[in-house]
């Protein structure tokens, strides 16, 4: 091959001195330049992760290019390879299978070190390359030829390559080298696209993302006041739902009242380049009235012209609330402050000032002392009280701590006007910000601290009475020298932290090392302002942690004074304070407010790394019995071992709360999932029904668990609380003591409840609730003893309803109260008509809920509505299940039953047998008569236990001389075998079906002629 060289800036080809065995290799040659790079390999490295182009897919262009450069070569092989740390990875490869190499075994990984085209003709006879080891699959290799990839500023990223399995002994031609080279600067060409695409498409995404994510209403309008953008945030802020509903408003039609003086002058100012802001109330597209701060900016053009405006609206009607209450909290805290009494040895100055440090209050403690007039104003050149030696660097550290924003306490000498002494104070500084983070105003207090002051003096000249102070204050005296980092303390030291007293080359030994950096900043502060403080945690040499408090100040260029005390028992009380505001004082558990914020967190997390979250909501079936029977003693101790309890059966990273009076929840986090949660709410409500003793007394506690998960629900947490919620809701409903799992059919059947309750209303509203009634028979002489009232819905479209339909709403007290309301008076109007009709019916039996119970006056209203049209009392009976002698109310269900009694009212003990302790009932209630369940009678012929209750339930009433009807009766079996059994009356479908008011005059007197020609089961057809 014939020598080249390329004119101009090209680098030259030359032909290499020939190699002992004979071949050669050629290398391109840069005037001026050596052979060894002018860059450093973490610089290369850190260029070629920038490019982000490793272990990336194949690429057309990339493969374009290499199969490109193997054909310009007439080469069977050709790569673009990149070189990290370890490795040469292939981006593009034609004739090779390998995807990466080692880079120690790679010829580029010497060909990067030269300045151009790298040429060897044969590799195995260079002494370079012959022992190099082959990676496996490698094939066999003789001729290279590369160009390496170089960015604008020099970093080789890999190479441009072409091979031959036979050496080369010619090596490339000059049209060859040339049209290598061309193509390493077209892949470089395409890396700097590709990373120039990336860099615009993550600066796009961010605009995006930081206009979605604000809640300032963002708008952009034209250079005529028309609008033409308005963000996402800003949309949910004025409350619009279609930008094209306002695209093109001008903006004085949006702003409305805002549209004054104000705002017309900052749109002025931004139409001149210039910036304007106002405040103002201005409605929502809802009609919702906002105070807004607007801040009005110019878009500028590429010739520096306003080409529209950009309006930043941000919505302060809470802050305008929240500053209203701050102006008369602090009315009242200055009328607080006037009203304190101050010591005459101590005077406390209490202040306030203006961000820039002007006072714009004190209270009178500082006119006192300085000898000022309040008609002078705070502000009255107060620098002057300083004592003029320490004036300079008082100001000077008073101006730098307003100007860091932070709490700060600062001591100085002030003049007191009475005998003209300077007494030193301590003036803590707090500053007090808006919403936006911006100090609005300071607050402090002064104190004066000028006998402590006077101490440390004589402490300081008295090493023995700096020793006595200290060992009383349990305090360390120390003083540290920062130029030479020695440190000399007080005797005490080893008494109290357990280091050796005197000089040494340590601040403190024993420090916590996540506080060292703590301790170092406490170092340089007091260096740069003269004094600080801080707090560390310190491990004695047993093991033990305790918190110390230091304070030091600058005493000389190489001496800084301090003292170290023990403030764990202040810490402790720190952390009792806090753990009783986020713990049950009675159980000890978390409470609603920190598990609050743990299933906030835990949401949070399992939204970041796809993980769950389980709850479990747990509600104690029989709390409310064991308080009403056992006293809240023992409903304490109940709650207490529920806690116990279940705090044995979760993980230490899950959460066991009491958020309610009987109710706790339990958090479960990954990996445990949906189902384990499932699992784990049957044990704990195994674990919970295990029988607990207090005071010789058996206690078992029954639950009913509801058991929501994210994500298989709800991911925000007021939604999952309410999930967990409604499934507990059902597993009451559907009996209690059981677990349930969230389904999003639950939900349904809450809204038909709430429907139906609404239905409810409506119908009561539209005096829909009538009564029925079905006639209760003597079993001796087949007379009709009475009637029982029962209500009805009649509705306008499904006909007549019964409580089968609409008995859930019963549960709501107030729809409860009102029917039953309705029913009193409309079956006494029915009785005074069938009275007017000389009709003998026996007693009316009303069903009175808990709910009427619970209401004040209920037997006065009764009789009030029986008095007015002119009922007798003594025709009716009050029937009571044992629902509502289980109440909260029972001391006044009691007395109710009780007057009921007095005014010739029977009452009557419903669905008997099926309840808690009726034997109790009887003996502590007023009780006439008593009815035996429906679901004893049903299988009376079948089932010899149902005859052997009956007949115990009968022969109980005969002995307490009540009377006894049974429900239910259908057959004529069970009828005879209850006149067999004793039994009194019997109601059910054998007699009459439940009837209006108006067909009950007709029963009656088909009744009474049915008795007077008796036949044999004629009744059967009354059913």
């Amino acid at each position: 091959m014939m020598p080249f060289r390329w004119v101009g800036h090209n680098p030259t080809f030359r032909t290499a001195p020939m190699l002992p065995n004979g071949p050669f290799f050629c290398m391109l040659e840069c005037p001026g330049h050596s052979n060894m790079p002018h860059w450093q390999e973490v610089q290369r490295l850190a260029a070629v992760q920038n490019f982000d182009i490793l272990d990336t897919l194949p690429d057309i262009a990339f493969d374009n290019i290499a199969e490109l450069a193997a054909q310009i070569c007439n080469a069977p092989i050709a790569y673009i390879s990149f070189l990290d740390e370890h490795r040469q990875w292939f981006k593009a490869r034609i004739g090779l299978e390998l995807s990466e190499t080692p880079r120690e075994n790679s010829v580029c990984n010497h060909a990067i070190m030269q300045p151009g085209l790298f040429v060897v003709s044969d590799l195995n006879l260079d002494p370079r390359f012959k022992d190099r080891v082959r990676s496996e699959g490698e094939p066999d290799l003789s001729f290279y030829a590369g160009v390496p990839l170089r960015t604008k500023d020099g970093l080789p990223l890999g190479m441009l390559c072409v091979l031959d399995h036979v050496a080369r002994p010619e090596g490339l031609t000059e049209q060859q080298g040339k049209a290598l080279a061309t193509l390493a600067q077209a892949v470089m060409c395409q890396l700097e696209l590709r990373l120039a695409s990336k860099t615009a498409t993550e600066s796009e995404e961010f605009t995006r993302r930081l206009l979605a994510s604000s809640d300032d209403c963002i708008k952009v309008f034209d250079l005529k006041g028309r609008l033409r953008f308005m963000s996402q945030g800003g949309m949910r802020a004025m409350e619009v739902e279609d930008f094209r509903t306002i695209e093109g408003r001008h903006w004085t039609d949006i702003w409305g009242s805002i549209a004054g003086e104000d705002s017309a002058a900052a749109v002025e100012a931004v139409k001149s380049g210039g910036i304007g802001r106002f405040q103002g109330p201005c409605a929502t597209m809802t009609g919702i009235q906002k105070w807004w701060d607007v801040v009005v900016t110019p878009v500028m053009g590429q010739d520096r012209a306003p080409q529209g405006f950009l309006c930043i609206s941000r919505d302060i009607t809470e802050f305008r609330a929240t500053e209203e209450r701050l102006r008369r909290s602090e009315r009242r805290l200055r009328t607080l402050v006037d009203a304190m009494p101050a010591s005459m040895n101590s005077p406390q100055i209490v202040w306030f000032s203006a961000p820039d440090g002007d006072f714009t209050y004190c209270n009178n403690v500082w006119y006192e002392y300085t000898g000022f007039r309040p008609d002078d104003g705070p502000s009255q050149s107060w620098s002057t009280v300083i004592d003029p030696f320490h004036r300079e660097r008082i100001l000077g550290i008073w101006n730098e701590a307003l100007g860091n924003g932070k709490s700060f306490e600062i001591e100085m000498p002030l003049r007191r006007a009475l005998d003209g002494m300077y007494r030193w104070f301590i003036i803590r500084g707090q500053p007090l910000k808006n919403e936006q983070g911006k100090i609005e105003q300071w607050f402090g207090i002064a104190m004066d601290i000028h006998e402590r002051k006077q101490s440390e003096q004589a402490l300081r000249k008295s090493e023995e009475r700096l020793q006595l102070a200290l060992k009383a204050a349990h305090m360390i005296a120390w003083e540290f020298n920062p130029q030479s980092g020695a440190t000399t303390r007080s005797e005490n030291s080893l008494a109290l932290l357990g280091i050796r007293p005197g000089v040494d080359r340590t601040f403190m030994t024993g420090i916590l090392p996540d506080d060292h950096q703590r301790v170092d900043s406490f170092l340089q502060e007091i260096q740069s302002v003269g004094g600080s403080s801080t707090e560390c945690r310190y491990v004695l040499p047993s093991g033990e942690i305790r918190w110390l408090r230091a304070r030091g100040e600058q005493a000389g260029p190489d001496r800084i004074v301090g003292v170290t005390f023990d403030i764990s028992e202040q810490k402790e009380a720190e952390e009792e304070i806090w753990r009783s505001a986020n713990h049950d004082a009675l159980t000890g558990l978390p409470n609603r407010t920190l598990f609050q914020h743990r299933l906030d967190a835990a949401l949070d997390h399992a939204r970041q790394n796809g993980t769950s979250v389980s709850l479990l909501l747990i509600d104690l079936d029989d709390f409310k019995d064991i308080n009403d029977t056992l006293g809240h003693d023992a409903g304490d101790a109940l709650l207490q071992e529920t806690a116990r309890r279940l705090s044995t059966m979760v993980r230490g990273c899950d959460t066991v709360a009491r958020i309610g009076g009987d109710e706790f929840a339990v958090l479960v986090v990954d990996p445990l999932k949906l189902e384990n949660a499932t699992r784990l709410g049957s044990l704990i409500a195994e674990a919970l029904r295990q029988p607990f003793i207090y005071q010789k007394r058996t206690l078992i506690s029954r639950v009913s668990i509801g058991i929501a998960a994210y994500p298989d629900h709800d991911g925000n947490p007021a939604e999952l609380i309410k999930d967990a919620d409604i499934a507990m809701y059902q597993a009451k409903s559907q009996g209690r003591n059981r677990v349930i799992t969230y389904s999003s059919g639950m939900r349904n059947v809450i809204e038909q409840r709430v429907s139906l309750g609404r239905s409810m209303r409506e119908a009561i509203s539209n005096d829909e609730i009538v009564p029925f009634y079905q006639p209760k028979i003597c079993l001796t002489t087949g007379e009709i003893i009475g009637l029982e009232a029962l209500a009805r819905w009649q509705h306008p479209n499904q006909g007549i309803l019964t409580p089968g339909y609409f008995g859930a709403v019963f549960e709501d007290h107030d729809i409860a109260a009102s029917i039953g309301k309705k029913l009193i008076t409309k079956v006494a109007a029915d009785v005074r008509s069938w009275l007017d009709q000389d009709l003998v019916f026996g007693r009316v039996a009303l069903n009175l809920s808990p709910a009427e119970f619970s209401q004040l006056g209920i037997v006065d209203n009764l009789l009030r509505t029986l008095d007015r049209l002119r009922v007798p009392s003594s025709l009716f009976e009050v029937e009571v299940t044992e629902t509502v002698l289980l109440g909260r109310n029972s001391d006044n269900v009691s007395s109710a039953l009780a007057q009921f009694r007095q005014q010739g009212i029977q009452i009557a003990l419903d669905d008997f047998g099926t309840g808690y302790a009726s034997l109790t009932h009887l003996k502590q209630f007023p009780v006439d008569h008593i009815k035996i369940d429906r679901s004893f009678v049903r299988d009376l012929e079948q089932d010899s236990d149902d005859e052997a209750i009956i007949a115990a339930v009968i022969s109980l009433g005969k002995s307490l001389q009540l009377q006894v009807t049974a429900e239910g009766v259908e057959t004529h079996g069970q009828a005879r075998r209850l006149r067999e059994l004793g039994c009194d009356h019997a109601q059910g479908f054998l007699y009459a079906k439940p009837m209006a008011a108006s067909q009950v005059p007709e029963l009656v007197s088909r009744w009474k002629s049915m008795l007077v020609r008796p036949r044999p089961d004629r009744t059967a057809s009354m059913s």
